[in-house]
């Protein structure tokens, strides 16, 4: 079965966010049915208390660079080697198990620069979603509680929950009815957006502080189809929390909120020749996003609203270097996949090699990218193959992360 294309792999603070993920995960309605199973075979409950803790496992070896501030004894993983974060300029990073022979298996691996050698078993993200680094040392995510083989998405509740990896204890902050499909939370983590399906209808939940999540959207029914690559599920935060981005395709809707009174700021048209609005980012400086529709990429800023930006191009999974300055994107096509980079501000587009989808900048001149193939029984022409590499886009240079059936996701930056 092909794997629809989640933008899983995050940068901290949600400016990519989820999402891995997904976490910001493209999850269509036609798919309630399997995240419904996974929850059986997680053997999640709905009755949880609001702060909980891990079992400890025994300690690091003592041949560890000890961390200033020392991991909770979280259990060894098995069955997995943390890639070389070092060279890759992060110190911590999470692992989410996608072998395609085992799509029953949730696992979420913690991997430190500190004891490399040793990843780690983080049992309370098992199964969630919209997973994020709020800081060095804390993790938000949304756990999905509740559900069996039988269940509806109605009977599923999604908890925004926040886990700290000294301590090994969660905190559950609000709760909603329904599965969440996608969501985020502010650079700062003090609020946190998200939509979820309950029943068949998408509700919009922004929570601010300590207030109670609020809905910010109309809700929206969703009429059965099929999924399509164009397809995105996304809630993301602008780098300040000033305002947050909408983007669900199943029901036509890109949308720009300010999070401070949750006001609507922009509605992208739906439909029609330009088709979906979707595929969007923010920018790492100032309140500014982009988006495509059929007709190019568009931009959307606080202070001049919309404009058109690149016209003819139809980008996917775009992802921005820190500095503004190159964009990655998937570029799709008929029968082969392949990734490129543009200097924004000239135009230079440099295309890497074919096969290569879901691009991420993890540093100015390096991306991580999906390996794929042609595949004659999948929903799509192409698939991944489990393979994650990496991209030195200066000398194009490429190797193999070493993550076979890891989807890379969230990540915190070194120093």
């Amino acid at each position: 079965m092909d794997l629809w294309r989640p933008r899983d792999l995050l940068v901290t603070g949600g400016f990519f966010a989820v999402s891995f993920a997904i976490v910001r995960k493209r999850v269509h309605h036609s798919s309630l049915a399997l995240l419904l199973l996974l929850l059986a075979a997680c053997g999640q409950s709905g009755k949880s208390a609001v702060t909980t803790s891990t079992t400890p496992s025994a300690s690091p070896s003592r041949d560890a660079t000890p961390s200033p501030t020392p991991l909770f004894g979280f259990p060894a993983a098995s069955g997995v080697t943390c890639p070389d974060l070092a060279s890759l300029g992060l110190e911590r990073a999470l692992l989410n198990a996608a072998d395609q022979a085992h799509p029953d298996r949730r696992d979420v691996i913690l991997c430190d620069i500190r004891d490399i050698a040793h990843p780690r078993s983080l049992q309370a993200l098992l199964g969630s979603t919209s997973q994020t680094f709020l800081g060095q040392n804390l993790i938000g995510y949304i756990a999905l509680k509740g559900g069996g083989p039988s269940s509806t998405a109605d009977q599923v509740t999604s908890v925004l929950t926040t886990l700290d990896l000294t301590t090994g204890q969660t905190a559950e902050l609000a709760s909603s009815k329904g599965i969440a499909l996608a969501g985020s939370w502010s650079a700062d983590g003090s609020s946190a957006a998200y939509f979820t399906d309950a029943g068949g209808v998408h509700h919009y939940w922004l929570k601010r502080g300590s207030a109670a999540p609020v809905e910010f959207s109309t809700p929206a029914q969703v009429l059965g189809r099929g999924g399509i690559p164009d397809d995105e599920s996304l809630v993301a935060f602008s780098p300040d929390g000033k305002y947050v981005v909408v983007v669900d395709t199943a029901v036509n809707r890109l949308q720009a909120f300010r999070t401070s009174d949750a006001a609507q700021v922009y509605a992208a048209p739906s439909g029609g020749a330009g088709g979906f609005r979707t595929m969007a980012v923010w920018t790492h400086t100032g309140d500014r996003f982009y988006f495509r529709n059929n007709s190019g990429v568009y931009q959307w800023d606080a202070s001049s609203g919309i404009s058109s930006f690149i016209n003819g191009l139809k980008w996917s999974t775009p992802s921005l270097t820190a500095d503004d300055r190159f964009v990655a994107y998937a570029v799709g096509t008929t029968s082969t996949p392949h990734v490129e980079t543009r200097e924004l501000s000239s135009g230079v587009v440099t295309a890497l090699a074919p096969w290569r989808d879901q691009p991420v900048f993890v540093a100015e001149t390096t991306l991580l990218v999906w390996e794929e193939a042609p595949c004659n029984t999948c929903m799509g022409p192409y698939n991944w193959t489990g393979k994650t590499l990496i991209v030195h886009t200066d000398t194009r240079a490429e190797s193999d992360l070493g993550i076979a059936g890891w989807r890379f996701g969230p990540f915190w930056p070194h120093g």
